[in-house]
């Protein structure tokens, strides 16, 4: 069977017939060994990464990478999903402005969230962390990214979330070079019930008991002293305090925000490391103020990879999201300053 991704620059096939292992993907996007589908066009390796096959990377010099048949069967699959139109999204090829921009920064996971339905959340990454929608997500709310018709999923704060299976790609220390997390996030209530008698949900994140890891957190407006705060921690796997850095604004319901929390490499012993958010591509807060700084001798955080999923909507199932999310990228490294104001320019300009 032959899937077609069509584009108005150009065309990508891709046969679904199971390769022999293994299969390399080559910088030009070509699938070789004895599986060698054509390529054409500019826009393919994009068109290959949106469907969940390639390295994900938009011009300039990238690796090659090799697949196992497990692992091209699993991005097959997703891009028979969009096929299928399990994706709400326009044609591969029609990529907008502000996806081009992510895939162009490598991300290990980027979920569009634009699905027509679940069960499956797809990685637009071309690394396969493909995701599950649990409860009861509304589909095909109108998306953060302005001219794009790739669509936001809505959560009801009752017990709908996303769930991605563990992998060491979703954990700080992984890289040696830190990580970065960018969504856009729609809250739909500003007040509301919390895990403390200081309301606050963990709206997305990676940790579980024993094993937490980081998590974004909004306070509720009810809050004494951080109304409606947004924020980003990372912990200890013990968990308790952990290094972080906020916005305290007044927000709005229904209006995006695009969040991105950077965190450093590093653990206590290195020097100046810490947390940064940025919002609407301006940073807030990071170091060297010393709430931000992994060394603060309140909480000295040694990160650890450990087995718990990512989440959207919820961390740990302790608290659950009231509102939306778009497009959630983690990337294996932290962005610059200007690199994050670039993908909110792209965004807000279409």
């Amino acid at each position: 069977m032959t899937t077609p991704f069509h584009s108005s620059a150009a065309t990508a096939m891709i046969s679904a017939t199971p390769p022999a292992d293994p299969i390399l993907v080559t910088s030009s996007g070509q699938l070789v060994e004895k599986f060698s589908p054509r390529l054409s066009g500019p826009d393919a390796r994009a068109e290959l990464a949106m469907a969940g096959v390639g390295d994900g990377m938009i011009g300039g010099k990238v690796r090659e990478k090799l697949w196992s048949r497990r692992g091209f069967l699993a991005a097959a699959g997703a891009a028979g999903l969009v096929a299928m139109g399990a994706r709400s999204s326009p044609a591969a090829g029609n990529i907008s402005r502000y996806a081009r921009a992510v895939l162009a920064k490598k991300p290990v996971g980027y979920w569009r969230l634009g699905e027509s339905r679940g069960p499956s959340a797809l990685d637009s990454s071309g690394y396969a962390h493909n995701g599950f929608y649990r409860g009861t997500p509304v589909f095909g709310e109108r998306g953060a990214i302005h001219g794009d018709d790739d669509t936001a999923v809505k959560f009801d704060g009752q017990g709908s979330y996303v769930e991605v299976p563990s992998h060491e790609d979703f954990s700080q220390p992984t890289s040696g070079m830190g990580m970065t997390v960018e969504a856009w996030l729609r809250p739909d209530a500003l007040e509301f019930a919390g895990e403390t008698a200081d309301p606050y949900v963990h709206w997305l994140g990676k940790g579980q008991a024993n094993g937490y890891e980081w998590a974004l957190r909004f306070y509720s407006r009810t809050s004494r002293d951080r109304p409606n705060r947004i924020s980003a921690y990372l912990f200890n796997p013990a968990g308790g305090l952990g290094a972080g850095a906020y916005f305290q604004d007044t927000l709005q319901v229904g209006e995006w925000i695009h969040v991105v929390a950077c965190f450093d490499p590093g653990d206590a012993g290195t020097p100046g490391a810490g947390v940064r958010i940025f919002k609407n591509g301006i940073l807030r807060l990071g170091p060297p103020k010393r709430g931000t700084l992994y060394g603060n001798p309140q909480w000295q955080i040694k990160p650890v990879h450990g087995p718990a999923p990512l989440r959207f909507g919820t961390r740990d199932l302790k608290s659950f999201l009231t509102g939306a999310l778009d497009e959630v990228a983690i990337y294996p490294r932290v962005l610059t300053a200007r690199e994050i104001l670039e993908n909110y320019n792209a965004a807000t300009m279409g």
